[in-house]
């Protein structure tokens, strides 16, 4: 379509070109930003250093940006056979506004997809994939998300725009010039990368080698466009249950477990519970290599109380396991998170200790991204003291396309400390911490067991010290101000975390299930009543409230729970259960063996962790269709009456004749 040098035109073939070279500009922006980044970031995704490969490793993946070039330019094609019909049908000027804002729908939908999935892979390890879009529209507002945006983001969301404007606008010998640089350059990038060796670049995780967009589409393709996100149904060979818990399940044993009884007291007592933000069990007491122990008061105290040695999370991410923990049930089998519903009304600790105590929560991090504030709120919780409204010094850790912010941990825990001091008898005091979380702050060299220089995993491992400090120094003031023998003190972390294990993308804890990302510990102090003990069945978070009430003597309806107190000598269930983010369903039972279906490939394996700890050699679970089948029931009765019961709360009746006797 020839200009009229004496006319003024704007045909759609100069859209077409300012678009394609827009996409360009996009793409090359995006690859030169994130190998800066990679070179330049003290934290970087997946840890992985792009110094041991060759200098030009990102042109090696140049095909899957090309493929999203030609592509996108084919949609254009479309664009421009639409307007020409529209323009015979006399409507010209209609059929171009529209072309022209489909075109740029088009590449704001790019560069968002760019951006968005440049700032997870530094800000959280993950590339924008399906479940990243889920879970950002199901637990994510937006307004959390522009907090985060800085004046680079925002340029590089709006230059492409002035740079199609730019090009719509020029001289027809500018388009020509412009459409020639490109395209030597398209030419260039694919011959260098056709000469580029890939044997190095194959084990890089895709989330770095592929075009975020092909990435995305991928993965979405992967997944059968939502396929596999509904539970398998509910098993015939299973009666539907009436309570909380799957009591009639054929895999749960018929004999009444024996009670054991804590001992009376003349007083109630003190709860001080922790929270580890990211501790993973198989972290905490590691000295290979000669090099100290990185929580050495964690393991005193761990030998001188109840010990929960495979003790593992309900979720691989933190909403989930917080919820479990403090309410004693597990969270929906799914990527909606239930504490954080309006509707959310189950009791949980505080509901059970009531206002005889003085309760309060105290945490560096914003409820806002990890916390289920929605059912903590509604149980009437009168302090919380977050990121939000503490008035102390922001610990910042700016990675090139994102930050991390919390408040200072060691300022946090001095505020936690005066607190306690405060607060009057019985009081349940909780601390949830942030600092062994993802990015891992330096806080200096007093709290350095392994060189912060030597990757993710030694920064992680000095922040494990910090913590350690922070627990002793919370013990001693209990036993300063001769609190320490009226208090039960509880230690727990919320989820394991992995550094490579299994997957080259396997880092922090939620992209899989394995053992590394579900280990928590959970310990138990109070000499009075926690003799020394170390637990090696498996357990669960839900386990650690009707333990916690049994040693308060508080009474409780256990069907109502579905964990189970400690304080027998045999658990009448054979199963613990857990959903990972990843779209997984799993169980471990009294043996050991463990099978994990996900709902995202319809497949199942298993593993037999007594002689497999690793998880290295997965097996057909058609030697245990039982534990899936108990597995898959479980999950779907659960996801059906917990909504049921906490509705039943909220109204004040009975869940199918049961009901706690303390409320």
């Amino acid at each position: 379509m020839a200009e009229n040098p004496g006319k003024r035109s704007f045909p759609l073939s100069a859209s077409c070109l300012s678009f394609a070279v827009c996409i360009l500009a996009i793409i090359l922006a995006y690859r030169v930003q994130l190998t800066l980044g990679l070179l330049a970031s003290p934290v970087r995704p997946f840890d992985f250093n792009p110094a041991s490969f060759p200098a030009w490793f990102m042109i090696d993946f140049w095909f899957s940006d090309l493929v999203v070039i030609l592509l996108l330019s084919l949609a254009c094609c479309f664009v421009f056979q639409f307007e020409k019909a529209m323009g015979v049908a006399g409507v010209k000027v209609i059929s171009r506004v529209i072309s022209l804002c489909f075109l740029h729908f088009m590449i704001l939908l790019f560069v968002l997809i760019c951006e968005i999935h440049l700032n997870l892979l530094f800000t959280v390890q993950a590339g924008l994939d399906a479940s990243a879009l889920v879970e950002g529209v199901a637990n994510i507002s937006l307004l959390e998300v522009s907090k985060l945006l800085n004046p680079r983001d925002f340029l590089f969301l709006l230059a492409p725009f002035g740079l199609f404007w730019l090009l719509w606008l020029a001289p027809g010998r500018l388009r020509v010039v412009a459409a020639g640089v490109s395209a030597v350059l398209v030419l260039l990038l694919s011959a260098t990368s056709l000469l580029a060796s890939h044997t190095q670049t194959k084990s890089i995780p895709p989330e770095l080698r592929l075009n975020p967009a092909v990435y995305l589409v991928t993965d979405v393709g992967a997944r059968g466009l939502g396929k596999g996100r509904s539970h398998p149904s509910l098993p015939k060979s299973f009666p539907a249950p009436a309570g909380v818990q799957q009591r009639e399940m054929s895999r749960l044993r018929p004999e009444k477990p024996f009670r054991l009884a804590p001992p009376q007291t003349t007083h109630p007592w003190n709860v001080v519970l922790i929270v580890m933000e990211s501790v993973g069990t198989r972290y905490m007491f590691d000295e290979k290599d000669g090099l100290p122990v990185p929580m050495p008061f964690l393991h005193q105290i761990s030998k001188e109380g109840w010990f929960l040695a495979r003790h593992h999370t309900t979720s691989n991410v933190s909403t989930k396991a917080l919820f479990s923990l403090l309410s004693g049930l597990y969270d929906l089998f799914g990527r909606q998170n239930f504490g954080v519903r309006p509707d959310a009304h189950v009791p949980w600790l505080y509901s059970f200790l009531g206002k005889k105590y003085e309760s309060f929560l105290v945490t560096p991090s914003s409820l806002a991204w990890y916390f289920p504030s929605a059912f903590v709120k509604n149980s009437g919780f009168p302090e919380i003291h977050s990121y939000e409204n503490l008035e102390l010094r922001a610990k910042e850790e700016k990675t090139p396309f994102g930050r991390y912010v919390a408040r200072d941990e060691v300022q946090t825990v001095d505020f936690f400390l005066r607190r306690l001091e405060q607060a009057r008898e019985p009081f349940a005091a909780l601390y949830v911490s942030f600092v062994a979380h993802f990015p891992y702050f330096d806080y200096g060299p007093q709290y350095r067991v392994r060189d912060p220089e030597g990757g993710l995993k030694n920064r992680y491992y000095n922040n494990l010290n910090l913590i350690d400090n922070m627990l002793k120094r919370i013990h001693e003031r209990l036993k300063e101000r001769g609190l320490l023998e009226r208090t039960i003190f509880v230690v727990v972390g919320d989820h394991g975390q992995a550094f490579g294990q299994h997957h080259p993308d396997n880092y922090m804890h939620y992209r899989y299930s394995y053992s590394e990302n579900v280990e928590a510990p959970v310990i138990f102090h109070q000499p009075a009543i926690f003799r020394p003990r170390r637990f090696d069945v498996p357990t669960s978070h839900v386990d650690v409230l009707p333990t916690l009430l049994d040693a308060l003597r508080i009474p409780y309806d256990p069907v109502l729970l579905d964990g189970e107190t400690l304080f027998q000598r045999k658990s009448k269930r054979r199963s613990i259960f857990f959903y990972g983010l990843e779209e997984s369903i799993s169980s471990i039972d009294d043996r050991q063996i463990k099978v994990q279906y996900s709902l995202k490939e319809k497949s199942c394996r298993a593993f037999e962790l007594k002689v497999d700890p690793e998880e290295k050699n997965p097996i057909d679970c058609v030697s245990y269709q039982e534990q899936l089948e108990e597995l898959r029931g479980f999950v779907n009765h659960h996801d059906a009456s917990l909504p049921e019961y906490s509705g039943s709360r909220s109204e004040n009746r009975d869940f199918h004749g049961h009901k706690h006797p303390s409320l």
